[in-house]
């Protein structure tokens, strides 16, 4: 990767009236466990983690019969996936009531939410209902929607429904004298349950006139635990931005996972985060680099970070020689980033 220093960037020119109007909340705990990657230390990673889970989520694992070698801890998702995970989370935003973090109802979606299992305890569950036009159309960043892109969504909730993600994560509560409360979150769950509702309108003489469908989905409590204090903000039009500076409306999973990584940085107040070069292609690619396509990802991550720049999320960035010797990244981020 070629150094670079204080390269100055030019955001996408947007059109006035397609400029965001706002922004939406998405769970940090959310963020964290996408961006949880797999870095060799020199032993079984399989054993170190089996080894670290409680009784109760390997008797989960036990119960739906899973490959084990197969298993990986955190929420690894396809870039389709990702897009639908990030509209789903603007959705529960914008359909929940989110003003007042002390009411029962903040960011518990648009439906009576319930009540299930999380980890050792019992947690609300967000339930929201849309239509998949509606999603889908925030998936293609505000673009035409054709039948086939409506099948394309429908088909990437269907293979969310069907999928459970390994999760291991400490929420922590500060107390009124001072201290603090850690809590150990761990499950094996889905992070979306489906529930289909469908309405057909007959005429007199019992011809159908209108067919509504409306999907009503049950969100993972891991999309709301904590909200009001643990966040990541993102404009309204960042599926619109991103694939605007990528140049596809098909952004890689590397694009978007470098993407959250630095806007994660910004919500911390981090400007200037360091990452050694070979982390950060583990954070982005780990697949890739534990099949040894470490050129291939070094040439995805280049784009990812063109694509940064473009966003405007990058001001600069520069590899240099960290106390390790290996090389070390440091970007420059746009601290009034919207």
């Amino acid at each position: 990767m070629t150094s670079q220093r204080n390269r100055s960037f030019a955001p996408p020119v947007v059109p006035e009236e397609s400029k965001p109007k706002g922004k939406f909340k998405k769970s940090g705990h959310l963020a964290d466990q996408q961006l949880k990657y797999d870095y060799p230390k020199g032993s079984d990673p399989q054993q170190d983690l089996f080894s670290q889970l409680l009784p109760e989520t390997l008797n989960t694992i036990d119960k739906y019969k899973v490959d084990k070698a197969e298993i990986v801890e955190g929420i690894k998702l396809s870039p389709s996936e990702q897009k639908v995970i990030d509209c789903l989370s603007k959705i529960l935003h914008e359909k929940s009531q989110h003003i007042d973090p002390k009411k029962p109802d903040y960011y518990t979606g648009n439906q009576t939410p319930d009540t299930i299992k999380y980890g050792s305890e019992n947690a609300t569950a967000p339930k929201l209902a849309f239509t998949l036009y509606e999603i889908t159309k925030e998936y293609k960043g505000g673009d035409y929607v054709s039948g086939k892109d409506i099948e394309n969504v429908r088909q990437v909730l269907q293979d969310l429904d069907s999928r459970r993600f390994l999760y291991s994560y400490i929420e922590t509560t500060k107390t009124e004298t001072g201290g603090r409360i850690e809590r150990k979150i761990e499950d094996f769950k889905k992070l979306i349950h489906i529930l289909k509702m469908s309405e057909t309108e007959y005429s007199q003489e019992d011809v159908e006139i209108r067919r509504y469908e409306e999907t009503i989905i049950l969100l993972n409590p891991i999309f709301s635990r904590q909200i009001d204090s643990k966040f990541i903000l993102y404009p309204n039009d960042i599926h619109k931005r991103t694939m605007i500076a990528y140049g596809s409306w098909k952004p890689s999973d590397i694009a978007l996972r470098l993407r959250d990584y630095l806007v994660r940085e910004i919500s911390s107040k981090h400007y200037s985060p360091e990452i050694y070069l070979e982390r950060l292609q583990y954070m982005v690619a780990d697949k890739w680099m534990k099949e040894s396509r470490k050129k291939k990802v070094q040439e995805y991550l280049q784009k990812a970070i063109e694509t940064c720049e473009a966003l405007g999320i990058i001001e600069s960035y520069e590899t240099k020689t960290g106390a390790t010797g290996a090389p070390l990244m440091v970007f420059t981020l746009n601290k009034s980033w919207e």
